[in-house]
């Protein structure tokens, strides 16, 4: 697809596109539902990969835990359906995939943190 006309739509439509990297640890608040039946749906985890970044349609890969479970959810860079995005933490990473996360452990899964204070809990959507 021709990207001036596909980032034209988004920019009509005032969808941000946002500033994810590999490393954030992120919490999602999600409109989830259809009709008058919507509700706010939270997922929190790390974001393992990233694909077109800066890119009305690129996407990128969180892991996370729900349930007890862990879970790998794959979101778009522009999505009408995000209420808040709060970066509740960034890490130091050397690499552009984070697959060997998914194997890590307690201890051995730990990352050293870069975030600074004033972009803690910062809400990535409004910037």
């Amino acid at each position: 697809m021709n990207y001036e006309r596909l980032k034209s739509v988004y920019d009509k439509n005032g969808y941000p596109i946002l500033p994810v990297k590999q490393g954030m640890f992120l919490e999602v608040h999600e409109k989830v539902g259809e009709g008058t039946t919507e509700r706010i749906w939270k997922f929190k985890g790390l974001v393992i990969k990233t694909k077109k970044e800066n890119h009305p349609d690129g996407t990128f890969t969180m892991r996370g835990t729900c349930s007890g479970v862990s879970v790998e959810k794959i979101y778009p860079f522009s999505f009408n359906k995000f209420e808040k995005v709060i970066l509740v933490d960034e890490y130091k990473v050397r690499k552009s995939k984070l697959y060997y996360m998914r194997d890590k452990v307690g201890k051995a899964a730990r990352l050293k943190s870069i975030v600074t204070p004033d972009r803690r809990d910062a809400n990535l959507v409004s910037e």
